[in-house]
């Protein structure tokens, strides 16, 4: 994971959230993502790869500063660069 610190990532949780930010942080027991769209995916009718099709054609829309997550959470973690859409 720390090759992934200071690169915008796209982190999954088993909740309904969805994260897109810079990974700023890695603790043993959170990740600290800084400038971050954070998506509940129950609030919208777009799925998660419709919600990350939109941040890689449109561009990143910060909605919080800082968010920090539980890495318990934790389903998966990848360079949003590597996403396709």
């Amino acid at each position: 994971m720390k090759k992934f610190l200071g690169k915008e990532v796209v982190v999954d949780t088993d909740t309904r959230w969805l994260y897109v930010g810079t990974l700023k942080k890695i603790g043993k027991t959170f990740l600290t993502l800084q400038d971050v769209d954070a998506h509940d995916l129950t609030e919208t009718s777009s799925t998660r790869d419709e919600h990350l099709a939109n941040i890689k054609n449109n561009g990143l829309i910060v909605n919080r500063k800082k968010v920090v997550v539980n890495r318990e959470k934790l389903v998966g973690l990848s360079l949003l660069e590597n996403v396709q859409v």
